[in-house]
């Protein structure tokens, strides 16, 4: 959360949106702050865990209503900024995503549910790529075909039954073979591994400057935490 308030004020420009800008910010030291002191205690006890719940899931649903309210505005053009619809949108899923798992949480149900990670992590993904692919500098062709193509992958894993077989054909080598030994419920978990490599390549030469595009080094970053994040969650669904 602390890093899409920094993203929303890269894209935004003092003179159109400064008042967005600056509450992008806010919601950005807020929640860095937050983390700060959540690293810095013991985890909570289990007659604890509601509280704690309670004070992430309070400081998270004013930037809920901030994504909603400025990604309406961003497509109907009362802010003028660099800031996607679909960024909005994409980052108050996550938002959205995060509270309900920690009220699941806080609930006594802390399994998670395959169909549901795979569905959200794999939309994610395809968002991802697409995100990538169009803040590419426009002559690097290869590498907007490859994000563009790997977004395509998830797209066509979630579509049913038969969805590895038809990657494996339309996108050889998008999915990593090595985890695989049923191939319609280990697919997504090849997949993800192949996204993730890509990311972190991706990430190392957008940090070295090897790479011509729009992408600040701590967004190539953030994306690659998510796609660990995937693995994790699809290693640990039932």
């Amino acid at each position: 959360m602390a890093d899409h308030g920094v993203f929303f004020a890269l894209l935004m420009s003092e003179e159109p949106a400064a008042t967005e800008r600056r509450q992008a910010l806010e919601f950005s030291r807020g929640f860095a702050e937050l983390f700060t002191q959540i690293d810095a205690t013991k985890p909570p006890e289990c007659s604890d865990v509601q509280v704690f719940v309670n004070r992430v899931v309070e400081a998270m649903k004013p930037l809920i209503d901030y994504k909603a309210r400025l990604g309406e505005a961003q497509e109907s053009e009362r802010l003028r900024s660099l800031v996607w619809p679909l960024f909005f949108e994409h980052t108050r899923h996550g938002a959205e995503r995060w509270t309900r798992r920690l009220q699941a949480l806080a609930g006594g149900e802390p399994e998670l549910d395959r169909a549901e990670v795979v569905k959200f992590w794999s939309n994610i993904m395809v968002e991802h790529a697409r995100f990538v692919a169009h803040l590419l500098d426009p002559n690097q062709f290869e590498l907007i075909e490859k994000a563009t193509n790997t977004g395509k992958v998830f797209a066509e894993l979630t579509r049913g039954p038969g969805g590895a077989t038809r990657t494996t054909l339309r996108e050889p080598g998008a999915i990593d073979g090595s985890l695989i030994q049923n191939p319609e419920t280990d697919a997504v978990l090849g997949a993800a591994q192949t996204m993730l490599d890509f990311k972190t390549e991706f990430a190392r030469n957008i940090e070295a400057a090897r790479i011509k595009s729009i992408i600040d080094p701590r967004l190539a970053d953030h994306v690659c935490r998510e796609a660990l994040k995937f693995i994790d969650e699809l290693k640990r669904a039932v």
